[in-house]
């Protein structure tokens, strides 16, 4: 989970492994999170690729009355490389 400001983000990670509850006769996995300690949180803590450019964007101003902010989102991320494709949820 990333909290994250204009002025800078905090990570707050926690962590699990995932312990397998059942497997069905077609292959199917059914798994349960097993939490680990979480650490504390870092103030700036490295955040992957794709998470950071997201934590980026969402601080580049868009006009508020913009018909689709989700979509200048999408634009923004790719024109850095990113390959985004929205849900159907976003895409309307």
């Amino acid at each position: 989970m990333v909290l994250a400001t204009r002025d800078g983000h905090v990570l707050h990670q926690f962590p699990y492994t995932e312990q397998l509850l059942y497997r069905s006769p077609e292959g199917r996995a059914s798994v349960a999170p097993d939490w680990r300690p979480a650490p504390a949180p870092q103030a700036g803590g490295e955040l992957v690729p794709p998470i950071q450019a997201a934590v980026n964007f969402s601080f580049t101003p868009i006009e508020l009355d913009h018909p689709d902010p989700f979509g200048v989102t999408v634009v923004l991320m790719e024109e850095d490389g990113y390959s985004v494709r929205l849900t159907e949820a976003f895409a309307r």
